[in-house]
């Protein structure tokens, strides 16, 4: 599995931090042959050519399992599975296409990781196999610094 480290920088100082200091940042664990992109102040991850999760930075505290189910349940999701640790809280849920197209699976989450809070989310590209991919890298960010 490869490791992406992003930097999130506050900003830049007069003098360069010295060399015994590693700079702090989010570490993201992605799948063998996933990419990642910063786009903006967020980031998209998924296998090249295809951004099937996207990550955001937000201000607040991790909400309560019951929360973040019934804000999928309010979309007209069905759920599918759910986990909740002291730093973790996530949801896998099925969401109906239009017409004949079925169903897609998704999943939505939030990681306390260090100072930060990541949301993660699939994107409509996210096939069945990459969703849970996806929930596997919300639950492995960590903090470094």
């Amino acid at each position: 599995m490869k490791r992406l480290v992003l930097l999130l920088l506050a900003g830049c100082a007069d003098k360069p931090a010295p060399a015994a200091e590693a700079p702090a940042g989010l570490r993201v664990p992605l799948p063998d042959g996933w990419r990642a992109t910063a786009v903006g102040g967020d980031l998209t991850a998924g296998p090249p050519g295809r951004a099937v999760l996207k990550l955001e930075k937000k201000e607040g505290a991790l909400p309560a399992a019951d929360a973040l189910v019934a804000a999928v349940q309010a979309q007209g999701a069905a759920l599918q599975a759910r986990a909740s640790t002291r730093a973790f809280v996530g949801v896998r849920y099925t969401v109906g296409l239009d017409g004949d197209a079925g169903v897609r699976e998704a999943f939505l989450g939030v990681k306390r990781a260090g100072p930060r809070t990541i949301w993660c989310s699939t994107t409509a590209a996210a096939k069945a196999d990459e969703v849970e991919a996806a929930r596997a890298v919300c639950e492995g960010l960590t903090w470094e610094g």
